[in-house]
């Protein structure tokens, strides 16, 4: 199936944006902001707010809210039109920023319970508090790092193998 050019869903298309949207809703991702996400994802080209709104049945301002927060988790990119205060968004060639963003909110509920468990009980609570706590930080430290990992692989070597040699024309650009 050809990628979308701003052009209107297919079935197909906006059965891969809603099932995105569900598996995205558990992360916190508001439906709205998921389904602009995975509608990103296929554009060929950074869309505009207008077409966004049109192709996913929202509001242009739901629209730009649910765009900016991409543009927070580092999932999605701006790009302004010269001459004009018009903007378009694409989906980001950096695919970490939500895990990171998951990984701080770890490292940060560890660090409250490592910090005040022995504030707030003792015996077995203060016990699962400090394992809770080491949990929690230790995997916020593995999502961080194999993020790192996987950016710096990327960057020496390219997509993953099977990306290089599926046949088609595959081309993915390094995060930034």
């Amino acid at each position: 199936m050809p990628n979308m050019s701003n052009r209107a869903l297919t079935a197909e298309q906006r059965r891969f944006v809603d099932d995105m949207a569900v598996l995205l809703a558990p992360w916190g991702l508001q439906p709205g902001t998921a389904r602009l996400y995975a509608y990103l994802l296929l554009c060929d080209e950074p869309a505009t707010l207008d077409t966004i709104a049109a192709a996913l049945g929202m509001a242009k301002s739901s629209a730009s809210v649910a765009a900016r927060l991409l543009e927070q988790f580092g999932l999605a990119r701006r790009h302004g039109e010269p001459g004009t205060k018009r903007v378009r968004y694409g989906a980001s060639n950096s695919y970490s920023g939500f895990l990171a963003a998951q990984a701080r909110l770890l490292d940060d509920i560890g660090r409250l319970a490592e910090s005040r468990a022995h504030h707030v009980t003792s015996g077995e609570t203060l016990r699962r508090l400090r394992y809770l706590a080491s949990f929690h930080r230790k995997m916020a430290a593995t999502i961080t790092g194999r993020i790192e990992e996987l950016s710096d692989e990327f960057l020496r070597r390219g997509p993953d193998e099977d990306l290089r040699t599926a046949g088609d024309s595959v081309t993915v650009n390094a995060p930034r």
